[in-house]
C-alpha cells in the first residue's frame, strides 16, 4: 500500500522544467544577446558581421560573418566570430546545443564555424571542432571532428548543399574517458552520429566561438550565416520543431 502511494504521488509531481541557458536569435537588430559572452578581439566589426534582414531562418533577423585576407587575429589564425556562451563541465555532465546556419555559395578555403575548447589552466585545449570545406569535384562538404581543429580524426562528415538553411543540433557527454564520453550529432533533424569519444582536457569550464576561423594561408572572401542559437539543459529543446 505505501508502495503505491508512493508511486502515484512520483505521478503527480511535475517534473523541472527545461531550461534555456543561452539563446539568440539576433532579433534584438544587433548583437547585444552576446554583450555577455563577448564580441570584441575576434574582428566582429561591422565590417564583417551584420545583422540582417531578408533571409532569417525564423523570425527577422539572422547575422551574417565574412572573413577576408586581412582579417588577422595573430600570425597563425584569421578570424570573424563571436565568444558563445560558456559551460561549466565535469565528468559525466552533458550539454545540449542547436543552431541554424547557411552558406549562399561554396567556401573557398576550410572554415571552421564552431568549436568547443577548454579555459586554462593548464593551457587552451581545443578538443572538437565543426567545419565546412570545398568538395572534390564541386560542392561543399561539412564535417566534425575531435581534437586540436578536427586533427584526431574526422568522425562525421555530409554533403553541405549551398543556398538553404541546415540545422545542427549536438549533445555533448563531458569525459576524459574515450569509453565515457558521448557526442550525438543532428543534422537538419537526423540523427547522424552517436559515438564513444574523449571530450574533454582537465579543464572545467569550456567555451565555443561561432564564426568563421581559419588558417592565414587561405586568402579567400567566405560569408556564413547563422540564426537561432539555442543551449538548454535538455535535448528537446534544441531539436528542431516539427
Amino acid at each position: 500500500m505505501r508502495t503505491s502511494a508512493y508511486l502515484l504521488l512520483l505521478a503527480l509531481c511535475p517534473t523541472a522544467p527545461a531550461k534555456i541557458l543561452f539563446q539568440s536569435g539576433f532579433e534584438t537588430g544587433d548583437l547585444s544577446e552576446w554583450a555577455n559572452t563577448g564580441t570584441r578581439g575576434q574582428n566582429a566589426t561591422p565590417r564583417n558581421l551584420q545583422v540582417i534582414t531578408g533571409m532569417a531562418r525564423e523570425g527577422k533577423y539572422a547575422a551574417k560573418f565574412t572573413i577576408h585576407e586581412d582579417d588577422v587575429f595573430n600570425p597563425r589564425q584569421l578570424r570573424v566570430q563571436v565568444g558563445g556562451p560558456r559551460v561549466t563541465v565535469e565528468e559525466g555532465s552533458d550539454t545540449y546545443l542547436s543552431f541554424y546556419l547557411r552558406m549562399d555559395d561554396p567556401p573557398k578555403d576550410r572554415d571552421n564555424f564552431f568549436y568547443w575548447e577548454g579555459n586554462p589552466p593548464p593551457r587552451y585545449n581545443n578538443v572538437m571542432t565543426w567545419w565546412v570545406e570545398p568538395k572534390p569535384g564541386g560542392g561543399t562538404l561539412i564535417k566534425y571532428g575531435t581534437g586540436n581543429l578536427g586533427r584526431n580524426g574526422t568522425e562525421w562528415q555530409a554533403d553541405f548543399p549551398t543556398g538553404k538553411w541546415h540545422h545542427l543540433a549536438m549533445h555533448i557527454r563531458w569525459s576524459e574517458d574515450p569509453a565515457k564520453g558521448n557526442v550525438r550529432l543532428w543534422f537538419d533533424g537526423a540523427p547522424v552520429l552517436d559515438r564513444k569519444l574523449k571530450t574533454k582536457g582537465p579543464e572545467a569550464t569550456y567555451f565555443c566561438q561561432p564564426g568563421i576561423h581559419r588558417s592565414p594561408h587561405a586568402p579567400s572572401v567566405d560569408s556564413i550565416y547563422f540564426d537561432s542559437f539555442i543551449l538548454a539543459d535538455t535535448l528537446e529543446e534544441v531539436l528542431p520543431k516539427p
